[in-house]
């Protein structure tokens, strides 16, 4: 019967999709915005009161696909962002949809959702439904955030900076390029005007240096090249892993105004705030600690650890959030105005052999949602031959990439830069 091969059907989902949609172990209040992506196939969920499209929070831009559904120039001269919105409105009656000028957006029922278009005009638009459930006045509210003027850009990032500073420390250099790896660095840049952020620990893994030994001589040579060369924070060490998955605010400020003094003191004006922190972990009361620092974008590709099901690498952000991120370019949090975004490649450029840098870039290139903000990112260690991991060929794995988004037309940013990476 029907019913019996749609059960089947449900338990083989269910089966296949794992604990990690609608599971008893991730559970997602009814009336949480973002609860459609708990939502496994045809499971009959709680009644809810909430717009499935958009995404509360998530950016959309022109080219984006649905929901977007195109950009368009009225009379006045203004160009706008055509959405399609899509309201679950479970036991709601007298549903309205409310532009914030007040203007009510028709709508019409398909298949019980309540559905229209609206037109933004402004970076972000909380659009409002509202009706009455059991006599009594209910709201939920939509903020669409509207990256105007994208293109294709990179940002490129290097974590896990120590060695490069002891290696100029010991040799006493006459010049910041007498290093090997800025030297390195820099031919890529004369190459592809790449701009090189460089996340910074205070101290080497072994202890035996931290930024305070670092002089200020080479601090002119810095600013002189901080048109594509900057330094932020990372971590205090290397080690442990994840050091802020636990560590309250108070911690992170400390770590983070340590290294940031001193790399303002060695670098000037080539310190920046466009960070990537340790293992991507930080609390959620944390969030303005780097707001506050100047801190307008974090990277994360929004997944758990594959072996444990555990979190990893995603800020702390909720499942449904992380679960948006994985398949949209970015999401802001409108608590400390910071935008979490994917673009990063399937792998850092240490790990991925020549042959392979393009085949796997197509996985973010071809798909119009994460397409026009990527990352090109790896690790300082595997550039030195003294790391357990060097890898021989690190220069042309880099070569590689960096040169293939440069044919592709993408364009090196500071993140911090701009609106949602340098468009507005």
């Amino acid at each position: 019967s029907m019913n019996t091969s749609r059960r089947c059907f449900l338990q083989a989902s269910t089966a296949f999709l794992g604990a990690s949609l609608a599971s008893a172990a991730d559970p997602t209040p009814a009336e949480d915005p973002h609860q459609r992506y708990c939502d496994a196939f045809y499971y009959k969920e709680p009644s809810a009161f909430r717009f499935d499209y958009p995404f509360d929070g998530g950016v959309l831009q022109d080219g984006y696909g649905y929901p977007v559904l195109g950009c368009e120039t009225g009379t006045d001269g203004v160009r706008r962002l055509r959405v399609h919105v899509v309201i679950r409105a479970s036991g709601v009656s007298g549903l309205e949809v409310v532009m914030p000028d007040g203007q009510i957006v028709p709508t019409s029922v398909v298949s019980g959702r309540h559905m229209g278009t609206v037109l933004l005009q402004d970076r972000i638009t909380a659009v409002k439904a509202r009706g009455k459930r059991n006599g009594k006045p209910v709201e939920t509210v939509c903020r669409i955030v509207w990256a105007k003027n994208v293109y294709k850009r990179y940002r490129c990032y290097i974590d896990d900076h120590s060695f490069f500073f002891r290696d100029i420390l010991q040799k006493n250099y006459g010049s910041l390029f007498d290093c090997f790896y800025l030297a390195k660095l820099r031919e890529l840049h004369r190459r592809y005007k790449t701009k090189f952020n460089l996340n910074c620990f205070n101290s080497t893994p072994e202890r035996d240096f931290d930024l305070s030994m670092f002089p200020d001589k080479y601090k002119s040579e810095f600013e002189d090249n901080a048109d594509w060369l900057r330094l932020a924070f990372h971590s205090e060490n290397e080690f442990p892993g994840e050091p802020y998955r636990e560590a309250p605010p108070e911690k992170l400020a400390a770590d983070f105004d340590l290294v940031a003094k001193e790399l303002k003191r060695i670098a000037g004006k080539a310190y920046s705030a466009g960070l990537q922190i340790h293992f991507a972990m930080v609390r959620a009361d944390s969030y303005k600690v780097l707001a506050q620092r100047g801190v307008k974008m974090l990277q994360t590709s929004g997944r758990k650890n594959p072996a444990t099901g555990d979190k990893f690498c995603d800020f702390m952000l909720p499942n449904t959030i992380t679960a948006y991120i994985r398949e949209n370019q970015g999401w802001m949090d409108f608590d400390s105005g910071i935008i979490f975004y994917n673009g990063a490649l399937p792998s850092t450029c240490e790990w991925v052999p020549v042959e392979q840098t393009i085949p796997l870039m197509h996985q973010k290139l071809d798909n119009p949602k994460l397409n026009s903000l990527i990352n090109i990112a790896g690790h300082e260690q595997y550039w030195w031959p003294f790391y357990k991991n060097f890898k021989s060929d690190i220069f042309d794995r880099w070569d590689a990439a960096l040169r293939y988004v440069t044919e592709k037309g993408y364009k090196p940013i500071w993140i911090e830069d701009g609106f949602f990476g340098g468009v507005e």
